[in-house]
């Protein structure tokens, strides 16, 4: 067998490896979810109380509204939560290393692999983080987005323009000193193929601008070809973007 074959079989028995790897964990989600998008699908769900959980692409929460409550969990994925006031009912949104709590406002949360973040449209959230001081948080004004880094556990706040957040919506990919590798989780949710970044000092580059999520591939050449980037096809199963 050729060495470009050699190559070719090692990259699929990699991309089939990545797909089981991902598999699993989806269809764990997929039990515990109640509401939940696949690839590129955008959701807009009322809950009981009437406030709206918008949901980005391969999202999913789980709600819990027993016994007054006003609880929902993000399970994977993004949301943005546009919520009714109800002072004697405080809304709670979970993730796995992220308490938000609101009265009534509108904010987005997204679950990365490496970070969560939480950004504040209007009104105010109180955020905490489940791994540090449990009694202590951060209230957030409109503007603000809080990033807590999962490796590290660091936390920071920047300043975005409120219209800004939840970009996605409107089919916008909006980032801000976000590295590649954090642009391109969030492209992948709209694209069918699996995308990687070997190059990691491409991927760990930072960049800011708006990308157009109804056409991921373009998007992603986008983001890349600044900082020499291609990207290559395989098979129409992956992306892969290389400086070469």
């Amino acid at each position: 067998m050729s060495g470009g074959r050699l190559v070719a079989g090692g990259v699929l028995i990699a991309m089939l490896c990545l797909a089981a790897f991902f598999t699993v964990p989806s269809l764990m989600i997929g039990w515990q979810a109640d509401y939940r998008t696949s690839v590129a699908e955008t959701r807009a769900v009322t809950l009981e109380d009437g406030s709206i959980v918008h949901l980005g692409a391969q999202s999913a929460i789980k709600t819990n509204f027993e016994e007054g409550r006003r609880e929902i969990t993000l399970l994977a994925g993004e949301a943005f939560f546009d919520v009714v006031h109800d002072v004697a009912r405080p809304f709670v949104v979970d993730t796995r290393d992220l308490k938000v709590e609101v009265l009534g406002t509108a904010f987005d949360v997204r679950l990365g692999e490496d970070a969560t973040e939480v950004a504040l449209a209007r009104g105010a959230v109180r955020a905490s983080a489940f791994w540090k001081d449990p009694t202590k948080s951060e209230l957030l004004s409109p503007g603000d987005r809080l990033t807590i880094d999962r490796q590290s556990g660091d936390i920071s706040i920047e300043k975005l323009l409120p219209e800004d957040i939840g970009a996605w919506r409107s089919g916008r990919l909006f980032v801000v000193n976000s590295s590649i590798a954090a642009a391109v989780e969030e492209i992948q949710r709209y694209h069918p193929a699996w995308i990687t970044v070997p190059d990691q000092t491409l991927a760990n580059t930072r960049v800011t601008g708006i990308y157009d999520l109804s056409d991921p591939d373009k998007a992603l050449t986008a983001l890349v070809s600044p900082f020499g980037g291609k990207v290559r096809s395989f098979a129409g199963m992956g992306r892969f973007v290389t400086r070469f």
